[in-house]
């Protein structure tokens, strides 16, 4: 006769509360000990567990589950084509002609590099092949970040991206956001691209979002920024699923 593996054992445990979070549900310490028969100490170390694994992000008394994987920026380019459409023209004005761009990689970013006039005083800086291509064709002044690309958001990653990174002053960041959150800020599927948005975001007196209402509550695996780092929110977002970020330092741009 097949038995249930002892719950006394962490990886039995671990097994159990990662299928919860997977399944999007919150995780609060005094139930796991009082379930469990454990110390709130031994389920603080499974849910710490979990997080590194990146299933899930420990808060005060429990964890939350973070969101699945986004799909590869690549097969998201047919979706939420309108949303997009009107985000990209409302961060338009944001863009002068002789400024530095920092242009991140994803499918909202790559839709504004398509929307950018000619730029012949300006210099866009990519980690983004693909946004890098889009530049160049427009005559507009590109340089390229290189590294190895990561294969979701499909931007150069690594330690000689980042230091590359370092090494520019820009006037205005345009990062994209796997998900954006009031109490996680701005975070990334992995955790190599997080790296390379931070670098920008450093880099850059000002750092713009520009997203879709979908990515804003949505906690994913990798911290990027608080809100407080980031100057501004571009969505297509209803003004009441705007109107905490509004609250925070942060500016709302509505579509």
């Amino acid at each position: 006769m097949i038995t249930d593996p002892p719950l006394h054992s962490p990886e039995a445990r671990q097994d159990l509360l990662r299928q919860r979070l997977e399944r999007g549900e919150s995780l609060r310490l005094a139930g796991l000990a009082e379930e469990f028969g454990i110390s709130t100490d031994s389920a603080r170390r499974d849910l710490k567990a979990l997080e590194a694994q990146g299933y899930g992000r420990c808060i005060r008394g429990g964890a939350l589950p973070v969101a699945r994987l986004s799909p590869p920026t690549l097969a998201r380019l047919g979706e939420h084509v309108e949303a997009r459409q009107r985000i990209v023209a409302a961060t338009l004005p944001l863009i002068e002609d002789g400024m530095v761009l920092l242009l991140d990689g994803g499918t909202t970013v790559l839709a504004l590099a398509h929307a950018l006039p000619p730029l012949p005083q300006a210099l866009v800086v990519t980690p983004a092949p693909a946004v890098a291509q889009v530049t160049l064709a427009k005559g507009i002044p590109t340089r390229m970040i290189g590294g190895r690309l990561s294969p979701g958001g499909a931007i150069a990653v690594g330690h000689d991206a980042v230091r590359q990174v370092e090494a520019i002053a820009a006037d205005r960041a345009f990062l994209g956001a796997c998900g954006l959150s009031l109490d996680f800020g701005l975070s990334s599927d992995d955790g190599d691209e997080a790296e390379v948005k931070r670098a920008m975001l450093d880099a850059a007196h000002e750092t713009w979002i520009p997203t879709i209402a979908a990515k804003l509550g949505r906690t994913t695996r990798h911290h990027v920024a608080p809100l407080g780092r980031l100057t501004g929110l571009v969505t297509d977002a209803p003004e009441p699923q705007t109107r905490p970020y509004a609250q925070s330092p942060m500016k709302v741009l509505h579509v």
